[in-house]
């Protein structure tokens, strides 16, 4: 049964300016002075894989004048000129040099005409996956649309007949605003818009009469991972189980466990959120379930794809290695981010790079805003999977979450992977609850994350970041605590009461240690201890006086005197008269 969604929030500017290099603040606002003699007509033209043909027709009525437009970077495009008109000059430039914003796939292309009477430009190209399908639905994200603001524009998108758009609020137009195409400009196959701004995108979602085939594929050099993906994205999925192949061997290092059956799939967001989403994997009652990545990665720069495939391969690991996201999802989040981005850096994808980047500037955005780096101030240790604190944005919880994981080891003087693999293989040596769980206290946590520092961190994370934890690693009942948690999650459910009293005393312990009363936190300790090693002969004797009351019980019902039955009396046996 699903409970819930671990979600990978795209919160940094990665989903806007590396996935999609979506212009929002540099847009251009159509102003009454736009001169009505030339205009930039698009028309996209989608078939039913998604593969999108694009034409950009420019007009001027002017027997002179210049523009630009935004082309595609690294891929080819092809530009006609009518008969009548020629251009005299033009180059291809960095979008920097038209717009405040340095887009990773588009440039500028400016050019200067001429022409007898009327100028007619078209530039062509082709684009993969324009259309992002996964049936019985399919949303439609154009490619960047950017021209000078002094002329008009108007933009066509063409469907395959196998598509229909039935909604009109879902045909938008999204720059520094969001807008909807008109209604009678909505078609089932056909829709127009009117641009209002110069630098935007287009985003429509159809539905498809039909049911996706699913092919599953499985990685080639371990039988670890199982991908679900429509034919069409075949390509992308064999990518990420190669990648998962290349870092399995690290992770499983790293995590101090190993892990079976990862079903992985695609999945398209919502409308809203297509481009706020970068993958989730589902929490169930027994762990955690299939990694989902969002389909629109595939139109991506070289390695974001792969940074999330290895965010959500963090959770499943954490997960195995009993570390509950129910009780820590800040640490949850936080190895996700630190441990995903640097691994594919690691490997030398570009998008590695450039997601830390992105993150290191968002925590140093963050701290301006807090005015420091206590993270109580947002509720950071509360944060669960059901519940988010009401005074931050789940991007915020997650900035701060990788800030204090990728700092801790900096803070220790560790390399990062060194400590954290010292840091599982001590909680692999812990039991583990019913569910799989290894670590439940926060003040249990820091213990282990100091003593693969031999330093403690119980400080750091109290004084510096918020959090309330004790310090248990300078505290005298270190040994305690160990020698209490493992006989108490060791201990068989079936020993009940006993097991339940003893993690009662056992937690009672553990409060009393945070508060820094060591004796009665001794005391409880040891009482734990004594419940959960005699809870077996204490269960057994239970059972024995139970059965002899029981006995009793039926010993004496059995020989308690029958009540006599009185004769019936004489008249009865009288004759009727």
């Amino acid at each position: 049964m699903q409970i819930r969604k671990l979600r990978s929030k795209r919160f940094v500017v990665l989903l806007v300016i590396i996935i999609f290099s979506s212009v929002t603040s540099s847009s251009f606002i159509r102003n009454g002075n736009a001169s009505p003699s030339s205009n930039y007509f698009y028309k996209f033209t989608v078939d039913r894989e998604g593969f999108t043909t694009v034409e950009i027709n420019f007009n001027s009525t002017d027997a002179t004048g210049d523009s630009w437009v935004f082309v595609p970077k690294n891929h080819r495009w092809n530009l006609f000129v009518a008969p009548g008109g020629e251009i005299v000059q033009s180059d291809t430039v960095a979008t920097s040099q038209v717009i405040d914003e340095n887009l990773y796939f588009y440039q500028a292309f400016t050019f200067r005409y001429q022409s007898s009477e009327f100028f007619n430009m078209t530039i062509k190209f082709d684009f993969d996956n324009g259309a992002l399908i996964m049936e019985p639905r399919g949303i439609f994200y154009s490619p960047q649309i950017g021209f000078r603001s002094d002329s008009d524009g108007e933009a066509e998108v063409l469907f395959d007949e196998n598509f229909e758009v039935n909604n009109p609020d879902l045909a938008v137009v999204q720059g520094s605003r969001s807008y909807q195409a008109r209604d009678e400009d909505v078609a089932p196959r056909r829709v127009l818009f009117s641009l209002q701004e110069t630098v935007v995108r287009l985003q429509v979602e159809f539905r498809i009469d039909s049911k996706p085939a699913i092919t599953t594929l499985r990685s080639s050099d371990n039988k670890t991972f199982v991908f679900n993906t429509v034919s069409r994205y075949e390509t992308y999925a064999r990518n990420v189980l190669r990648f998962y192949d290349k870092i399995y061997n690290q992770t499983t290092r790293l995590f101090n466990v190993t892990l079976d059956d990862v079903v992985v799939q695609w999945y398209l967001p919502d409308f809203q959120s297509l481009l706020v989403e970068g993958g989730y994997v589902l929490v169930l009652t027994g762990g955690l379930g299939e990694i989902n990545i969002n389909i629109a990665l595939i139109r991506t720069l070289n390695g974001t794809i792969e940074v999330v495939a290895a965010h959500e391969l963090v959770h499943r690991f954490l997960d195995k290695a009993g570390i509950s996201p129910n009780d820590f999802l800040w640490f949850h989040e936080g190895m996700a981010y630190f441990v995903g981005v640097n691994l594919v850096s690691d490997f030398g994808y570009e998008g590695g790079e450039s997601e830390k980047n992105n993150l290191e500037n968002a925590a140093e955005q963050l701290i301006q805003l807090l005015d420091g780096e206590n993270f109580a101030s947002i509720g950071l240790q509360g944060w669960t999977p059901s519940y988010q604190p009401p005074d931050a944005t789940v991007g915020e919880l997650c900035v701060a979450s990788y800030y204090v994981v990728s700092r801790l080891p900096q803070i220790v003087e560790h390399y990062w992977f060194e400590y954290y693999s010292r840091f599982f293989e001590l909680v692999g040596e812990l039991p583990s609850d019913f569910n799989g769980v290894k670590i439940k206290k926060i003040s249990e946590l820091a213990l282990y994350l100091s003593q693969a520092a031999n330093a403690s961190v119980a400080i750091t994370l109290r004084e510096r970041w918020g959090f309330t934890v004790a310090d248990l690693f300078e505290s005298p009942v270190q040994d305690l605590i160990a020698e209490a948690d493992k006989a108490v999650s060791e201990l068989n459910p079936i020993f009940q009461p006993y097991k339940f009293l003893a993690e009662f005393v056992y937690e009672r312990a553990l409060l009393s240690a945070e508060q820094g009363d060591w004796d009665t936190s001794k005391s409880l300790l040891q009482l734990s201890i004594g419940l959960a090693n005699l809870a077996p002969l204490l269960t057994f004797l239970t059972i024995i006086g139970l059965l002899a009351l029981l006995v009793f019980i039926l010993k004496r019902l059995s020989g308690r005197p029958q009540a006599a039955v009185p004769p019936l009396p004489p008249e009865v046996f009288q004759p009727s008269v």
